[in-house]
C-alpha cells in the first residue's frame, strides 16, 4: 500500500498520524503482562482449590444451613476464590476501558492505556469490597442467626467469581476484534445482572419473612444493588478523564 494512503488510513481528521490499535490493552505491554499474572495466579490455585469451584451451584442457590464444621473453606480454596475475584476484577476493568474508549474515546489516551486499565480494575476491587463490608453490616443488622449471614455472603463471592469466568472470553474476544465490541459489552452487561439477580433472589429466600419485609427490600434494592451501579461507571468515567 501507497505510504500517503496509509498515512490517509491512521491519520486524524486534524491530521494527527496515529497507529492503527494502537489505544487497544492487546498492543500495551502491561496490560497483557497483568493478564498474565492472573492467569497464572488461577493456574496455581486451581490445583489445590479446585473444590470451590465444583461448589459454586450450592454456594449460589443453597440456603440450607451446615450441619457440621467441616463445610468451612479450606486455604486452598479461599485462594482460589481470591484467584477468582481477581480474575472478575481486571475483567471487568478491561470492559469498562472498552466501553470508555468507544463511547467516550476523548477520555482514553494510547498512551495511558495501561495506568487506565489499573485503575479501572481497582476502582471495581474497591467497588466490591465495600459491597462486601456492606452486606456483612446488613447481614449482622438483619439476619436471623451468623449462618444467614454467611449464606448470603457465600452467595455475593461465588456469583462474581464465576462472572469473571465468563467475562474471560469476552474481554479477550473485545481487544482481538474490536467490531464486535458493541456485542460483547452488551452480552457483559446482561452476564452482569444475571449474576446480580442470582444473588439477590438468594438474600430474598434468605431475608424474606412476611409482607413488612418487601419495604426493607425495595429500599436494599435501590440503596445497595442500583445505585451503587450507576455511582461506579460514573466514577469510571471520571477516572479516565483526570488521567
Amino acid at each position: 500500500m501507497p505510504t500517503q494512503q496509509l498515512t490517509q488510513i491512521v491519520s486524524l481528521p486534524k491530521g494527527k498520524e496515529v497507529l492503527p490499535f494502537n489505544n487497544t490493552p492487546l498492543n500495551d505491554t502491561g496490560c497483557i503482562g497483568l493478564v498474565l499474572l492472573v492467569f497464572f495466579f488461577l493456574a496455581i490455585s486451581f490445583r489445590n482449590g479446585y473444590k470451590y469451584v465444583s461448589n459454586f451451584s450450592h454456594h449460589m442457590f443453597s440456603i440450607r444451613k451446615r450441619q457440621n464444621a467441616f463445610e468451612d473453606h479450606t486455604m486452598s480454596e479461599t485462594q482460589m476464590m481470591i484467584a477468582l475475584l481477581s480474575n472478575t476484577c481486571l475483567m471487568t476493568g478491561l470492559l469498562l476501558y472498552v466501553g470508555i474508549n468507544k463511547f467516550y474515546p476523548e477520555f482514553t489516551l494510547s498512551e495511558h492505556v495501561f495506568k487506565s486499565v489499573g485503575n479501572l480494575t481497582l476502582l471495581f476491587t474497591c467497588f466490591i469490597t465495600l459491597q462486601l463490608i456492606l452486606y456483612y453490616i446488613l447481614g449482622f443488622v438483619f439476619a436471623q442467626d451468623k449462618e444467614d449471614t454467611r449464606l448470603w455472603l457465600d452467595g455475593f463471592k461465588s456469583t462474581q467469581s464465576i462472572l469473571g469466568l465468563f467475562l474471560f472470553p469476552i474481554a479477550f474476544i473485545t481487544i482481538l476484534y474490536p467490531a464486535s465490541s458493541t456485542f460483547m459489552l452488551i452480552c457483559s452487561i446482561i452476564l452482569y445482572f444475571c449474576s446480580r439477580l442470582v444473588f439477590i433472589s438468594k438474600g430474598f429466600r434468605i431475608f424474606f419473612n412476611n409482607l413488612e419485609s418487601c419495604v426493607y427490600f425495595i429500599l436494599y434494592l435501590c440503596t445497595v444493588e442500583i445505585v451503587p451501579v450507576f455511582l461506579m461507571c460514573t466514577g469510571a468515567i471520571y477516572l479516565c478523564k483526570t488521567i
